[in-house]
């Protein structure tokens, strides 16, 4: 049967409409409708009753408790403390909800910024909602997904500095290019994903929770329906055009928080200067002026760290294992036993110090096989990887942290320096209390100009490393399956014509069969050449790429966070300009804009030049491997050739 729509029209109401579509649905058999249906098989048909009704007096509302300027590109909505709106949808999630301000204006607002009032009993009870999540084969899916994710709704209200809490993160969790750290030598195994708590509880279990990470739940991985199968609410989207801040920064975290931990921490409150510190000269971090900019002071005696045998131990007489690392820095040659918990609390760390520094991610843990041989080995080589990452930095291998992670033997005073480093006074904003700049400032326009650039540079970069990651797999599938089978049946082809003429006895014939079958011989070796080939080299190009791919993902954040303080102090010299900001201080605010700019130039220059190295020795053991191998398969084909001379 079709559909029925009935309507109801409440005509003594004012406000705007609100529809209320409910799904039902029952079984009948389509025998009727289609004979070739047995009577076994049935069918669902369904009914949509459209009730429109003036709902104001149901309305949830809310009052704004901080002010809030929405980004219009994000179908955000700009309201004031104490401004009462109406709460269209709450299903958002990642703590945003949808309202609409009492000019008709409709957008997202942080649900942290406001306060939901009083909500008047309902007229008529909701109606339940399905017994099992249905489509809606009307509606396409929205790329978004369904946004209902709870797992985001228990953000806090609590404030720093009498500053609003931050709005969270509006992420597309569709977004492509999500990091699953993986090596790419020859027969590596394939590493899964994180395991939960195998191998992240402390010892000591009544240690500081703030050791513990918070791990965030993706939309993708909650369970159930959430919007009931209903289709998802219609939202204004963002324009992706050339000049939108998603290419601009649009790596693998393509969003930011504009009230981010940077905020969260005393960001603005290091830019507004409403926070001071007598920083000691050992925790100073020198930032000086070089042809190419401002860069890190390079420590005059770099050192090393290598990893080596790993192996398995345990703890609670045996009920928990791990595999413990063996760190030796160069500058002590004292080891110290790391497990990967150890890595990852460091990782944590960094991350909450180094507020410019992006902090490549680390390998990741695997579900399976994490004692196994070749799992051992290969995560033991990506540590290496990272950790020569962090001792060839400038600031991060002269940190009292990353020189604790390196040096401490002793337990409890790994515990005490531990917390020491969770309670550090210059995390997030308060790094840039750290600073010491040139005294020369900088000029904000050549600032933009050379941060425009560069996130070009990395938007293009990133690009750059999908698309070479994606044919340099394909290559190397090639090596190992086609073009090892294609040389392979050549010299097949070969061998059986050597067999065929090996009937012929004839004195003046073996030579040239005997030449054949070498031939056939030859090319099944280069077969096997051509599958051995990539872990000469295209295997090493594989993981800098990917390497790579994982530190650009790092790097929209910290862009930014430079770009939100730019604006901030864009902001104060317009608050100038309107007779509302004292001169002086704006120029204090563009003082401490330009550290934040100082610490990210550096970091920029820091970066290029990590790239130009490892690029050329990429390229380099790249061109050497191929040149290798053509000039092997050159030297056995020439080979072949001699054993016709006498034929």
């Amino acid at each position: 049967m079709p559909p029925a729509s009935l309507e109801f029209s409440n005509q003594s109401r004012s406000s705007a409409e609100s529809v209320l579509m409910i799904h039902m649905f029952w079984r009948k058999g389509y025998r009727t409708l289609n004979p070739s249906l047995g009577p076994a098989n049935k069918s669902y048909d369904g009914a949509v009753i459209s009730i429109r009704s003036s709902m104001a007096d149901m309305a949830i509302q809310a009052r704004g408790l901080y002010d809030f300027n929405g980004d219009l590109d994000n179908g955000e909505l700009t309201f004031s403390t104490g401004e009462t709106l109406t709460i269209v949808t709450q299903d958002i999630g990642e703590g945003w909800w949808e309202a609409r301000n009492e000019a008709g204006q409709q957008g997202l607002i942080p649900e942290s910024y406001v306060q939901l009032l009083e909500p008047p009993e309902p007229s008529f009870p909701p109606p339940p909602p399905p017994s099992a999540p249905v489509s809606d084969w009307n509606t396409p899916q929205t790329e978004g997904g369904d946004w209902n994710n709870d797992a985001w709704n228990s953000h806090g209200t609590e404030s720093w500095d009498q500053e609003p809490p931050h709005a969270p993160d509006y992420t597309n969790h569709n977004s492509a290019g999500g990091v699953n750290n993986q090596g790419f030598r020859g027969g590596g195994v394939q590493q899964q994903a994180s395991e939960e708590g195998w191998d992240d509880d402390w010892d000591d279990e009544n240690e500081d929770n703030s050791s513990n990470s918070t791990t965030n739940t993706s939309q993708d991985q909650l369970p159930g329906s959430g919007n009931f199968g209903l289709s998802a609410p219609k939202r204004e989207k963002k324009q992706m055009t050339q000049n939108s801040d998603f290419s601009k920064y649009g790596t693998v975290k393509k969003s930011f928080n504009r009230f981010s931990t940077f905020a969260k921490t005393g960001g603005d409150a290091f830019l507004m200067g409403t926070v001071s510190a007598n920083v000691s000269e050992s925790d100073l971090i020198k930032i000086i002026d070089t042809q190419d900019g401002p860069a890190w002071n390079y420590p005059s005696q770099p050192y090393t760290c290598a990893i080596k045998s790993p192996k398995k131990e345990s703890k609670l007489k045996g009920l928990k294992s791990y595999i413990a690392y063996q760190l030796t820095p160069s500058f002590s040659n004292i080891q110290v036993s790391r497990r990967y918990k150890h890595f990852d609390w460091l990782h944590e760390r960094l991350e909450a110090k180094f507020t410019c520094i992006p902090i490549p991610p680390l390998p990741d843990k695997a579900l399976s096989g994490r004692y196994e041989d070749d799992f051992v080995s290969e995560r033991m080589r990506q540590l290496q990887l990272w950790v020569d990452r962090m001792v060839r930095h400038p600031v991060i291998s002269q940190s009292e942290v990353f020189n604790h992670f390196l040096t401490c033997t002793d337990e409890k005073k790994w515990k005490a320096g531990k917390r020491k480093a969770e309670k550090d006074e210059y995390q997030g904003g308060k790094f840039f209390l750290t600073l010491q700049t040139p005294p020369t400032s900088l000029d904000m326009r050549d600032v933009e100009k050379r941060m425009e650039i560069f996130c070009r540079f990395v938007k293009g970069m990133d690009d750059n490393m999908r698309n070479m990651l994606q044919i340099g797999h394909d290559s190397r599938k090639k090596h190992t399956g086609p073009y090892k089978r294609e040389f392979q049946k050549i010299g097949g082809s070969f061998k059986q014509l050597a067999e065929t003429f090996n009937l012929d006895s004839a004195a003046h014939s073996q030579n040239l069969t005997a030449a054949i079958d070498y031939t056939g011989d030859t090319y099944n070796e280069i077969g096997d050449m051509y599958e051995k080939q990539p872990r000469e080299d295209l295997d090493y190009m594989l993981e800098v790429l990917f390497e790579y791919k994982g530190m650009l993902s790092t790097y929209p954040d910290v862009l930014k966070l430079h770009e939100g303080a730019i604006g901030k102090a864009k902001e104060c010299e317009r608050l100038k300009d309107e007779g509302r900001m004292p001169e002086s201080d704006v120029a204090a605010v563009i003082q401490r804009a330009d550290v934040i700019s100082f610490g990210t130039l550096a970091e920029m220059n820091h970066f290029q030049r990590e790239r130009v190295a490892d690029y050329k020795e990429m390229m380099q053991k790249f061109l050497h491997g191929q040149i290798k191998f053509y000039r092997d398969i050159t030297q056995k084909l020439e080979s072949a050739l001699q054993k016709y001379e006498n034929a």
